[in-house]
């Protein structure tokens, strides 16, 4: 039996289905972060608040990369091309074409869509991991301990812990599905490995709306390249849905990055963000009625 938990953000009126913000605590950057990325740095600390930098919100658009093939990203409603597909199977194609997203390709009026973070529910992993969310959101945080690691997002006021105290992954069968499944990780050199199962089938693995099976694998590979710098690569592995595993872009996030500077320094104007604002579904309710449906031409009778 699925444990229903009630998610974290404010839907916002537009043509799209979009939330407010909702930030957990970031800290002030430090002088070392002041330093700039040729700083002195320890590369099996990943803590810290990151930001992504790099283009590409989602885990499906993947950019391909063969020879002599441009390189585009999705720009908002409906553009976007030679990306790699997903590896379909025909279970996985089915599950896809039931999800009506309010972003990217298939962008339907929210009015008429079903996107889990139009009626509150959490996006669950991978999807926080796109910090999908623009503008100054698109953060999360990383607070190392002994035996695990916490990481924080901004965005749904949620959090997730990783157990790295050697335990084994369990089996997906003993587990009860969650939203953010079950993680356990180490290091393989220099790289954080995060291994996670359990996952709740209800989320999407981004806004584009690509579904996933209760069976799905995920492997999460973090890699401190300086001391600003993140990279993460994402693996996720399904067969119902997906013929082979499909590997995500590789996410750059820059340690206590605004796109916002102070003058006449040039230095990151990082905000501290406690909002707590969360979904109440009979907010969200009256929301949908009074403004998604009105703008999306369907009936409120």
């Amino acid at each position: 039996m699925r444990r229903v938990l009630v998610g974290s953000l404010v839907a916002l009126a537009g043509a799209v289905v979009f939330s407010s913000v909702m930030l957990a605590q970031t800290a002030e950057p430090s002088a070392a972060a002041k330093s700039g990325s040729s700083a002195p740095f320890d590369p099996h600390d990943i803590s810290g608040v990151w930001y992504r930098t790099s283009p590409i919100q989602t885990f499906s658009a993947v950019p391909n990369v063969q020879p002599g093939l441009p390189r585009t990203i999705e720009g908002g409603r409906g553009r976007g091309a030679n990306l790699v597909e997903a590896p379909f199977t025909p279970a996985g194609k089915a599950a896809y074409d039931k999800n009506k997203p309010g972003y990217g390709p298939r962008a339907s009026p929210p009015a008429f869509g079903n996107d889990p973070m139009g009626t509150c529910d959490p996006l669950g992993i991978p999807r926080q991991l796109n910090a999908e969310v623009g503008s100054s959101h698109q953060t999360w945080e990383i607070q190392m301990t002994k035996d695990r690691i916490f990481q924080f997002f901004q965005w749904h006021h949620d959090w997730r812990e990783v157990w790295t105290d050697g335990r084994s992954l369990p089996k997906t069968d003993d587990l009860e599905p969650k939203w953010d499944g079950y993680s356990v990780g180490h290091w393989d050199g220099n790289t954080f490995v995060v291994d996670s199962v359990g996952f709740d089938d209800r989320t999407w693995l981004d806004k584009f709306g690509y579904a996933h099976t209760e069976q799905m694998k995920l492997q999460e590979r973090y890699r401190r390249l300086d001391h600003d710098t993140l990279e993460l690569t994402m693996t996720l592995t399904d067969p119902e849905y997906y013929t082979k595993p499909w590997v995500s872009d590789t996410k750059i996030f820059k340690l206590n990055f605004s796109p916002v500077k102070e003058f006449p320094t040039g230095e990151p104007k990082i905000k501290n963000w406690d909002e707590q604002v969360y979904c109440a579904p009979s907010e969200e309710y009256r929301f949908n009625q009074r403004v998604r449906d009105g703008a999306g031409g369907k009936s409120t009778q």
